[in-house]
Protein backbone atom coordinates (compact mmCIF):
# COMPACT_ATOMS: atom_id res chain seq x y z
CA UNK A 1 0.00 0.00 0.00
CA UNK A 2 1.57 3.88 -0.45
CA UNK A 3 1.66 6.08 1.61
CA UNK A 4 -1.12 8.47 0.14
CA UNK A 5 -3.42 4.84 0.90
CA UNK A 6 -1.89 4.19 3.95
CA UNK A 7 -2.81 8.16 5.02
CA UNK A 8 -6.03 7.78 3.38
CA UNK A 9 -6.76 4.94 5.79
CA UNK A 10 -5.60 6.09 8.60
CA UNK A 11 -7.87 9.62 8.61
CA UNK A 12 -10.69 7.43 8.08
CA UNK A 13 -9.83 5.31 10.60
CA UNK A 14 -9.82 8.64 13.21
CA UNK A 15 -13.22 9.81 11.54
CA UNK A 16 -14.68 6.47 12.35
CA UNK A 17 -13.85 6.39 16.14
CA UNK A 18 -14.71 10.63 16.25
CA UNK A 19 -18.09 9.39 14.63
CA UNK A 20 -18.66 6.52 17.20
CA UNK A 21 -17.86 9.11 20.19
CA UNK A 22 -20.75 11.68 18.88
CA UNK A 23 -18.43 13.38 16.95
CA UNK A 24 -15.32 14.44 18.92
CA UNK A 25 -12.22 12.22 20.19
CA UNK A 26 -9.26 13.49 22.07
CA UNK A 27 -5.43 14.74 20.29
CA UNK A 28 -4.42 11.56 22.33
CA UNK A 29 -6.38 9.24 20.31
CA UNK A 30 -5.82 10.92 17.29
CA UNK A 31 -2.01 10.49 17.47
CA UNK A 32 -2.31 6.92 18.41
CA UNK A 33 -4.93 6.47 15.04
CA UNK A 34 -1.95 7.89 12.91
CA UNK A 35 1.25 6.78 14.70
CA UNK A 36 1.89 4.87 12.17
CA UNK A 37 2.21 8.02 9.88
CA UNK A 38 5.12 9.99 12.08
CA UNK A 39 3.40 13.18 12.08
CA UNK A 40 5.22 16.19 13.78
CA UNK A 41 3.05 18.68 15.87
CA UNK A 42 3.00 20.69 12.59
CA UNK A 43 1.47 18.19 10.40
CA UNK A 44 -0.53 17.57 13.56
CA UNK A 45 -1.91 20.37 14.39
CA UNK A 46 -2.74 20.89 10.59
CA UNK A 47 -4.72 17.42 10.82
CA UNK A 48 -6.97 18.81 13.64
CA UNK A 49 -7.61 21.45 11.66
CA UNK A 50 -8.98 19.51 8.98
CA UNK A 51 -11.12 17.04 11.11
CA UNK A 52 -12.35 20.49 12.72
CA UNK A 53 -13.34 22.25 9.58
CA UNK A 54 -15.36 19.16 9.30
CA UNK A 55 -16.93 19.69 11.98
CA UNK A 56 -15.06 17.16 14.46
CA UNK A 57 -14.19 18.27 18.10
CA UNK A 58 -10.23 17.61 18.84
CA UNK A 59 -10.11 17.73 22.60
CA UNK A 60 -7.02 19.12 23.54
CA UNK A 61 -5.57 19.74 20.27
CA UNK A 62 -3.70 22.56 19.47
CA UNK A 63 -5.33 24.13 16.04
CA UNK A 64 -3.56 26.84 13.87
CA UNK A 65 -4.29 30.43 15.12
CA UNK A 66 -7.70 31.96 13.32
CA UNK A 67 -9.65 34.85 14.08
CA UNK A 68 -12.69 34.62 15.51
CA UNK A 69 -15.74 35.46 13.05
CA UNK A 70 -18.36 37.55 15.03
CA UNK A 71 -21.92 37.02 15.06
CA UNK A 72 -24.48 38.35 13.51
CA UNK A 73 -26.52 41.18 15.61
CA UNK A 74 -29.60 38.59 15.07
CA UNK A 75 -27.12 35.69 16.36
CA UNK A 76 -26.27 38.37 19.52
CA UNK A 77 -29.51 39.28 20.23
CA UNK A 78 -30.58 35.81 20.30
CA UNK A 79 -27.51 34.55 22.55
CA UNK A 80 -28.49 37.28 24.58
CA UNK A 81 -32.08 36.13 25.20
CA UNK A 82 -31.02 32.24 25.50
CA UNK A 83 -28.30 33.46 28.17
CA UNK A 84 -30.75 35.68 30.21
CA UNK A 85 -33.44 32.42 30.20
CA UNK A 86 -30.30 30.33 31.58
CA UNK A 87 -30.14 32.17 34.70
CA UNK A 88 -33.61 32.00 35.44
CA UNK A 89 -33.06 28.23 35.19
CA UNK A 90 -32.12 25.81 38.11
CA UNK A 91 -28.57 24.46 37.91
CA UNK A 92 -28.54 20.49 39.64
CA UNK A 93 -25.61 19.23 42.02
CA UNK A 94 -24.08 15.97 41.73
CA UNK A 95 -26.16 13.99 43.86
CA UNK A 96 -29.45 15.75 42.49
CA UNK A 97 -28.34 14.66 38.68
CA UNK A 98 -27.76 11.20 39.45
CA UNK A 99 -31.51 10.67 40.47
CA UNK A 100 -33.22 12.90 38.02
CA UNK A 101 -31.30 10.10 35.62
CA UNK A 102 -32.57 7.44 37.79
CA UNK A 103 -36.18 8.95 37.04
CA UNK A 104 -35.66 9.84 33.69
CA UNK A 105 -35.75 6.34 32.74
CA UNK A 106 -38.78 5.20 33.84
CA UNK A 107 -40.14 8.32 32.03
CA UNK A 108 -40.55 10.60 34.79
CA UNK A 109 -41.77 13.88 33.10
CA UNK A 110 -40.42 16.00 35.89
CA UNK A 111 -36.80 14.86 35.88
CA UNK A 112 -36.73 15.23 32.29
CA UNK A 113 -37.83 18.41 32.59
CA UNK A 114 -35.22 19.96 35.37
CA UNK A 115 -32.54 18.27 33.30
CA UNK A 116 -33.35 20.01 30.02
CA UNK A 117 -33.26 22.82 31.96
CA UNK A 118 -29.77 21.94 33.54
CA UNK A 119 -28.25 20.97 30.15
CA UNK A 120 -29.14 24.43 28.41
CA UNK A 121 -25.59 25.40 29.16
CA UNK A 122 -23.85 22.35 27.78
CA UNK A 123 -26.34 22.88 24.53
CA UNK A 124 -24.76 26.09 23.74
CA UNK A 125 -21.62 25.22 24.86
CA UNK A 126 -21.65 22.56 22.04
CA UNK A 127 -23.75 24.73 19.74
CA UNK A 128 -20.48 27.22 19.84
CA UNK A 129 -18.15 24.68 18.55
CA UNK A 130 -19.96 24.14 15.11
CA UNK A 131 -20.58 28.27 14.81
CA UNK A 132 -19.78 30.03 11.36
CA UNK A 133 -20.21 26.90 9.48
CA UNK A 134 -23.13 27.88 7.26
CA UNK A 135 -25.65 27.60 10.14
CA UNK A 136 -26.91 30.57 12.42
CA UNK A 137 -26.23 29.79 16.18
CA UNK A 138 -30.06 30.08 17.00
CA UNK A 139 -29.90 26.79 14.66
CA UNK A 140 -27.29 25.05 16.13
CA UNK A 141 -28.61 25.41 19.68
CA UNK A 142 -32.58 24.42 18.55
CA UNK A 143 -31.07 21.54 16.95
CA UNK A 144 -29.01 20.66 20.29
CA UNK A 145 -32.24 21.20 22.38
CA UNK A 146 -33.84 18.58 19.71
CA UNK A 147 -31.02 16.42 20.78
CA UNK A 148 -31.39 16.50 24.51
CA UNK A 149 -34.90 15.70 24.94
CA UNK A 150 -34.20 13.30 22.31
CA UNK A 151 -31.61 11.72 24.46
CA UNK A 152 -33.95 12.51 27.52
CA UNK A 153 -36.62 10.51 26.15
CA UNK A 154 -34.71 7.58 24.77
CA UNK A 155 -32.29 6.69 26.82
CA UNK A 156 -34.61 4.06 28.73
CA UNK A 157 -34.94 2.19 25.13
CA UNK A 158 -31.05 2.63 24.45
CA UNK A 159 -29.44 -0.74 24.29
CA UNK A 160 -27.33 0.04 27.78
CA UNK A 161 -30.64 1.42 29.47
CA UNK A 162 -27.81 4.16 31.05
CA UNK A 163 -28.42 8.31 31.40
CA UNK A 164 -25.41 10.25 31.90
CA UNK A 165 -24.45 13.10 30.91
CA UNK A 166 -21.71 11.87 28.60
CA UNK A 167 -24.72 10.39 26.02
CA UNK A 168 -26.93 13.47 26.51
CA UNK A 169 -23.60 15.24 24.79
CA UNK A 170 -23.14 12.59 22.27
CA UNK A 171 -26.88 13.13 21.58
CA UNK A 172 -26.18 17.07 21.61
CA UNK A 173 -23.60 16.85 18.75
CA UNK A 174 -24.62 13.95 16.70
CA UNK A 175 -28.18 16.03 16.30
CA UNK A 176 -26.19 19.16 15.12
CA UNK A 177 -23.93 17.46 13.00
CA UNK A 178 -26.79 15.46 11.31
CA UNK A 179 -28.90 19.21 10.68
CA UNK A 180 -25.54 20.63 9.22
CA UNK A 181 -24.90 17.74 6.92
CA UNK A 182 -28.47 18.16 5.65
CA UNK A 183 -28.27 21.87 4.72
CA UNK A 184 -24.98 21.32 3.08
CA UNK A 185 -26.51 18.67 1.26
CA UNK A 186 -29.01 20.97 0.35
CA UNK A 187 -26.73 23.86 -0.54
CA UNK A 188 -24.74 21.63 -2.75
CA UNK A 189 -27.63 21.02 -4.24
CA UNK A 190 -28.64 24.55 -4.74
CA UNK A 191 -24.93 25.37 -6.41
CA UNK A 192 -25.60 22.58 -8.84
CA UNK A 193 -29.33 23.61 -9.86
CA UNK A 194 -27.58 27.26 -10.28
CA UNK A 195 -24.86 25.89 -12.35
CA UNK A 196 -27.05 24.27 -14.61
CA UNK A 197 -29.45 27.06 -14.92
CA UNK A 198 -26.35 29.29 -16.30
CA UNK A 199 -25.53 26.93 -18.62
CA UNK A 200 -28.68 26.60 -19.65
CA UNK A 201 -29.09 30.36 -19.97
CA UNK A 202 -25.64 30.85 -21.86
CA UNK A 203 -26.66 27.49 -24.21
CA UNK A 204 -30.30 29.94 -24.94
CA UNK A 205 -27.87 32.89 -25.38
CA UNK A 206 -25.56 31.23 -28.03
CA UNK A 207 -28.10 29.29 -30.25
CA UNK A 208 -30.68 32.05 -30.14
CA UNK A 209 -28.14 34.30 -31.78
CA UNK A 210 -26.92 31.64 -33.91
CA UNK A 211 -30.19 30.72 -35.33
CA UNK A 212 -31.89 34.18 -35.25
CA UNK A 213 -34.78 33.04 -33.51
CA UNK A 214 -36.07 31.79 -30.69
CA UNK A 215 -35.00 28.13 -29.07
CA UNK A 216 -37.00 25.48 -28.14
CA UNK A 217 -36.89 23.20 -25.40
CA UNK A 218 -36.80 20.36 -27.96
CA UNK A 219 -33.56 22.32 -29.83
CA UNK A 220 -31.63 22.36 -26.06
CA UNK A 221 -32.26 19.17 -24.85
CA UNK A 222 -30.23 17.90 -27.95
CA UNK A 223 -27.77 20.95 -28.00
CA UNK A 224 -27.05 20.09 -24.02
CA UNK A 225 -27.34 16.52 -23.81
CA UNK A 226 -29.74 16.73 -21.37
CA UNK A 227 -33.12 14.80 -20.73
CA UNK A 228 -36.36 17.04 -22.51
CA UNK A 229 -37.96 16.70 -18.35
CA UNK A 230 -34.95 18.21 -17.22
CA UNK A 231 -34.46 21.00 -19.87
CA UNK A 232 -38.59 21.88 -19.05
CA UNK A 233 -37.85 21.72 -15.02
CA UNK A 234 -35.16 23.82 -14.97
CA UNK A 235 -37.26 26.55 -17.59
CA UNK A 236 -39.89 26.43 -15.08
CA UNK A 237 -37.34 27.13 -12.04
CA UNK A 238 -36.35 30.32 -14.20
CA UNK A 239 -39.65 31.61 -15.38
CA UNK A 240 -39.81 34.12 -16.94
CA UNK A 241 -35.60 35.15 -16.90
CA UNK A 242 -35.36 32.74 -19.89
CA UNK A 243 -37.52 33.06 -23.11
CA UNK A 244 -37.47 29.64 -25.14
CA UNK A 245 -40.10 28.67 -28.17
CA UNK A 246 -42.83 26.57 -26.74
CA UNK A 247 -44.37 25.58 -30.21
CA UNK A 248 -43.62 21.87 -30.99
CA UNK A 249 -40.78 21.51 -33.60
CA UNK A 250 -41.49 19.94 -36.10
Amino acid sequence: MDEQSKFKEALASVTIRAEENGGKLSAEEAKELLKDMEFNDEQMSMIYAYLASKGYVVEGAVLPEKEQEPYTEEEEEFLEQYRKDMKSMRRQTEEALQELFSAALTGEQEAIRLLTEHYMEKVLAVAEEYAHRGMLIQDLIQEGNIGLLMGLHGAADAEHGELTEDYLEREIRKTIRAAMDEQSGETRVGEEVTGKLNKLADSITELTEDLGREVSPEELSVFLDMPLDEIEDLLRIAGDTIEVDRQEQK
